[in-house]
């Protein structure tokens, strides 16, 4: 098994060295997948986030959720705390920069995660098992402890890896995302 922080510094280069046409390409093509499966059809809300430098895009299925009528909820997390409250938003909502640099929604009521059908987590890594590797604060682990949403690692399938030493307080995945489709966690 690879080390968390070894993948880390891996992939955080490799994606750093993504062109802009790449990381469009890819995350519009994982984005046409989700929003044509079932996963998506079946969704009344889902939680993405605000993707930051060259993470996989969520514009695409952001608006396509508006479109369809769907609740979106965007995760913000305290910058102290790590302690991660998800707001809902709609195609008016205005940002800001907030903490860890990402876009945070202004005036936006926090959501009921429990109503939250899909997650759109994001990642450094994913392997098979549906383990994960973020950013090392555990600010997912927790919220995804909390609800019975469908968890769907979100990725480019060059961040798909080989068995990831995970611990016992991190949550799998049931799902990985990535421009090549949709796998289900055996």
């Amino acid at each position: 098994m690879i080390a968390k922080s070894e993948i880390r510094k891996i992939n955080k280069a490799k994606r750093n060295a993504m062109d802009k046409a790449e990381v469009a390409e890819k995350s519009t093509l994982a984005q046409q997948i989700f929003v044509e499966s079932e996963l998506y059809k079946n969704a009344q809300q889902i939680m993405l986030y605000m993707p930051l430098g060259n993470e996989i895009g969520t514009e695409i299925m952001m608006k396509a959720s508006f479109k369809d009528g769907k609740n979106v909820v965007l995760p913000i997390t305290d910058g102290e705390t790590g302690e991660i409250t998800p707001y809902l938003i709609d195609e008016n909502t205005e940002f800001v920069i907030g903490a860890f640099k990402v876009r945070e929604p202004v005036g936006a009521s926090i959501a009921d995660v429990e109503k939250t059908d899909v997650i759109i987590v994001p990642g450094i890594a994913f392997d098979e098992r549906g383990a994960r590797v973020g950013f090392g604060k555990g600010c997912y682990d927790r919220l995804l402890a909390e609800t019975k949403a469908v968890k769907i690692g979100y990725c480019y399938e060059y961040q798909v890896s080989e068995a990831i030493a995970d611990e016992i307080h991190d949550m799998r995945m049931d799902y990985i995302l990535t421009e090549k489709g949709i796998r289900k966690i055996k």
